[in-house]
């Protein structure tokens, strides 16, 4: 794995952000491969929950199913945080939820949104993409949130369905202030988190769903309407016939 340690970062070094934020570990790095691989070899080495690692460019990094992930350096905050384990469903969804409530902390003027299971958009483009991988006996949850557009714009395959922080927004967001905003959200999302949403949970993703009320394609499923998440996150998709299951793998877009 190629990488390149950082003493400072946005402007201060890198321990005033570890003590800032009041993280066990804090790595920066201007080049790595994956910061998601990187703290799991923190958490190899027994580091605790809320050790973070972040990159201003990632060569191998990766979404979900293993699609590449692209970032182009300093475009993004590309942030992996080892968490206390839970279901990987039901904690990819808290952590969207936390990345949408630190984007609007950082950014008042924007309503971030959450599409089952791992995205959250603005305008139905994607504006983050969250990864969760298991850690030993905790997890690390991977993000990289666009916070300016890449030089020449996103490539023509995400042109239609991407943005970025800068161009909602109409000015780019300091990622530091960003990434502090996103660890307290996390730690406050997960304080007390049991093994199935609560309903307070339900009802803070229900007023972020991006899809819920939409007709969607699912992979698993066929074709039919998003009508909520379940208790164990599963996605709640109504059929043409009436009946509902609930889907809990296998990609999901909106139909149209």
């Amino acid at each position: 794995m190629s990488t390149s340690l950082v003493a400072e970062w946005e402007g201060q070094p890198v321990p005033f952000w570890r003590d800032l934020w009041s993280v066990p570990a804090l790595e920066v790095h201007d080049r790595i491969g994956s910061t998601n691989d990187r703290a799991r070899e923190l958490a190899d080495d027994g580091w605790g929950a809320y050790t973070t690692v972040i990159a201003d460019e990632q060569t191998s990094g990766r979404g979900r199913s293993g699609a590449p992930w692209l970032s182009e350096p300093g475009a993004g905050l590309l942030i992996s945080v080892l968490l206390p384990a839970a279901p990987a469903t039901h904690l990819s969804l808290l952590v969207g939820l936390a990345a949408a409530e630190a984007i609007e902390r950082v950014c008042p003027g924007l309503r971030p949104r959450i599409e089952w299971p791992n995205d959250v958009t603005l305008s139905d483009r994607k504006v983050a993409g969250i990864l969760c991988e298991g850690a030993g006996r905790l997890v690390v949850a991977g993000l990289g949130i666009n916070t300016r557009e890449p030089v020449g714009g996103f490539p023509a395959e995400l042109a239609e369905r991407a943005t970025s922080l800068e161009r909602a927004a109409r000015g780019r967001p300091d990622r530091a202030t960003l990434a502090g905003a996103l660890l307290a959200a996390l730690r406050g999302r997960l304080a007390g988190t049991g093994p199935r949403l609560s309903l307070d949970e339900r009802l803070a993703l229900s007023e972020r769903d991006a899809l819920e009320g939409r007709e969607v394609e699912t992979a698993q499923h066929g074709r039919g309407r998003a009508v909520g998440i379940a208790e164990d996150g599963a996605l709640v998709l109504e059929r043409p016939d009436g009946t509902r299951v609930h889907v809990r793998a296998g990609h999901v877009r909106p139909a149209g």
